[in-house]
């Protein structure tokens, strides 16, 4: 793990408890640039919680990356998995909403997939201060 106060470098196992890592860690820079909190909280655990549930299967591990920055007042958010893509699993007993709320929460958000990974993209704009660019 490797965390500075401009951005978050994190290698997660695929456990439950890599989702609350990720969470608090790119929130803990969301809050830094005045980015929706919550938002960034619920983008990221669906993010890392569908890469636990759906990216390694019959008791393979893996690595969940995190990767957070800001740039041009956005706060950028990368999450990575190098499991088998996004393949549905007809064993999840998932609510299948992960991918809509993502969608909902951020400004922006790119989904990349092959059989090497899946790799989430997600910006969230922060807020123009007041005398901004003045």
């Amino acid at each position: 793990m490797d965390s500075t106060e401009e951005e978050v470098l994190l290698d997660l196992p695929c456990e439950p408890a890599s989702v609350r890592d990720a969470r608090n860690a790119v929130a803990a820079l969301a809050e830094r640039l005045g980015v929706d909190v919550d938002d960034v909280k619920i983008a990221v655990s669906e993010a890392v919680g569908n890469a636990i549930l759906h990216a390694y299967r019959h008791g393979k591990a893996g690595v969940i990356r995190v990767f957070a920055r800001e740039d041009r007042r956005r706060l950028l958010v990368t999450v990575a998995d190098d499991g088998i893509g996004m393949a549905p699993n007809p064993e999840s007993k998932g609510l299948r909403i992960g991918i809509p709320l993502i969608t909902k929460l951020c400004d922006d958000v790119r989904f990349t997939s092959s059989e090497d990974g899946t790799t989430v993209s997600m910006s969230f704009a922060a807020p123009v201060s007041c005398g901004a660019g003045t």
